[in-house]
């Protein structure tokens, strides 16, 4: 997880080194939990909040992802009335369930899952995890 968290944030970062949140979420999801890697979204622009809730709603039933209680590798898609703004994903430090995400100006951090929930209308975590993982190798 440290690897990410040494991370820059950029708008349309894809990794290994700069990433928005898309691109931390599907990199991190797939190296820390051995998911299957999840499409890039490029015709999802940075900033254009309806592209981004028309790619959400196309994963999610492509990938076959279900509403979920927070849980370890679930993504953590946080909207502002009806649009989807930004996503994290729910990982354990030191004990503790937390959401690991990047953003301006913060960049990467690790959050409360409370603090992450009090920022936007409403948060859903989703989760495939009853479908099969591809075998993923830890780059941390």
């Amino acid at each position: 997880m440290q690897r990410f968290l040494k991370t820059r944030y950029v708008r349309g970062g894809r990794g290994p080194v700069e990433y928005d949140c898309w691109g931390m979420v599907r990199d991190a999801r797939a190296s820390l939990f051995g998911a299957v890697l999840l499409p890039t979204l490029a015709d999802a622009a940075p900033g254009n909040l309806r592209a981004i809730t028309r790619a959400h709603g196309d994963v999610s039933a492509l990938h076959g992802f279900r509403i979920v209680q927070p849980r370890l590798g679930a993504i953590a898609t946080a909207w502002m009335a009806s649009l989807c703004v930004h996503v994290g994903l729910v990982v354990e430090a030191d004990g503790r369930m937390l959401i690991l995400e990047t953003d301006e100006p913060t960049g990467p951090c690790l959050t409360s899952i409370n603090r992450f929930q009090a920022r936007f209308t409403r948060v859903l975590f989703y989760d495939d995890q009853d479908l099969p993982r591809a075998d993923a190798q830890p780059t941390d």
